[in-house]
């Protein structure tokens, strides 16, 4: 996933600035968070993932694709080849204890 990402990353200006750090993705295992100042430049970065990820037999859930959107004014919906929901906060599920 790591090779993917550099790979979308260095042909896409992803990344957000805070402070004098500049972060441009999260991943953990199967799931990925792309950071990005600009919302078109988020669209054509998982437009860029996706044709990244096609030669490797991976693919993009679209519906379960969500946007974040921490400033104002609010966008539309949509990347240029799918739509996908813009929401308010994400809710991870609770691992139940095992005690």
């Amino acid at each position: 996933m790591d090779w993917i990402l550099n790979r979308t990353v260095e042909q896409t200006p992803l990344g957000v600035s805070i402070g004098e750090e500049s972060f441009t993705d999260l991943d953990y295992a199967d799931d990925v968070t792309l950071l990005a100042e600009m919302l078109e430049t988020l669209a054509a970065g998982l437009l860029l993932l996706q044709d990244e990820t096609a030669p490797l037999g991976l693919q993009i859930t679209w519906s379960k694709t969500k946007i974040q959107q921490v400033v104002e004014p609010r966008l539309s919906q949509s990347t240029a080849a799918e739509n996908v929901d813009l929401v308010d906060e994400f809710f991870l599920p609770r691992v139940p204890d095992l005690a």
